[in-house]
């Protein structure tokens, strides 16, 4: 599993041909340099794009920013490890088993009452504060907290199983990407159907897909004419 890219709130991030290409140049990196130089290239070549990507998504003011350095010494000090110890198991162990982590982790914050997504969905969409503050707001969000929680247990579940019958390290690379990123996909789509539906009893809540649709530009609406009487006036 090679690296992948993870004050005022930016707007919701919206795909474009950078983030395209930031998910999927670190898997064609890691499958190229694995099969001609080994593990070692295969790593180094995936980590240093992830890192680019990762500084360019915080460059864009997306939602990376204070987690950065964390996320940037992260991916150094695995991918360290995995040509030091040139070994497959150890360097996509650490990827599964941080993944793992990271799904204990959420699902403890909604276990201590404060869901990790009441606090920073809005970095992705842009819901006001009357709606945040809203006691359904949090439920719903501690609800997919733990959804987010179950599903970084399931992909590490698989990852294991993918890892442990698969001959090489880039077909299990190269499945795991086929696989996820539909699944992925498709399990956000859903995850934002439900909560969009669920939010929908909050009062002003105007919906999911109202709230990521781009501000029109004032430029195109120029307005009412003025009046015989306003140029009269002036």
């Amino acid at each position: 599993m090679p690296p992948s890219s993870d004050a005022t709130a930016p707007g919701p991030a919206r795909p474009d041909r950078s983030r395209v290409l930031d998910s999927v140049l670190p898997i064609a990196l890691f499958l190229v340099l694995d099969r001609l130089w080994g593990l070692a290239a295969g790593v180094a070549g995936a980590t240093a794009w992830s890192v680019k990507a990762a500084v360019g998504r915080r460059r864009r003011g997306e939602a990376v920013g204070r987690f950065l350095p964390l996320l940037v010494a992260y991916l150094v000090v695995r991918a360290a490890i995995g040509i030091i110890t040139d070994s497959e198991a150890v360097f996509f162990g650490i990827g599964i088993g941080t993944k793992a982590a990271i799904g204990a982790a959420l699902v403890g914050t909604v276990v201590a009452g404060r869901p990790w997504l009441a606090g920073y969905a809005h970095l992705v969409v842009p819901f006001d504060e009357a709606t945040r503050a809203h006691p359904r707001f949090t439920i719903v969000m501690g609800r997919l907290t733990v959804a987010t929680g179950c599903w970084q247990f399931l992909t590490s579940a698989w990852d294991i199983w993918l890892f442990n019958r698969t001959g090489s390290a880039g077909g299990y690379v190269l499945i795991r990407f086929l696989v996820g990123w539909p699944a992925g996909t498709l399990a956000t789509l859903v995850a934002f159907a439900w909560a969009d539906r669920a939010l929908r009893p909050i009062p002003g809540f105007p919906g999911i897909l109202d709230l990521l649709a781009p501000p029109e530009d004032a430029e195109d609406d120029p307005g009412e004419a003025p009046t015989e009487e306003d140029r009269d006036d002036g």
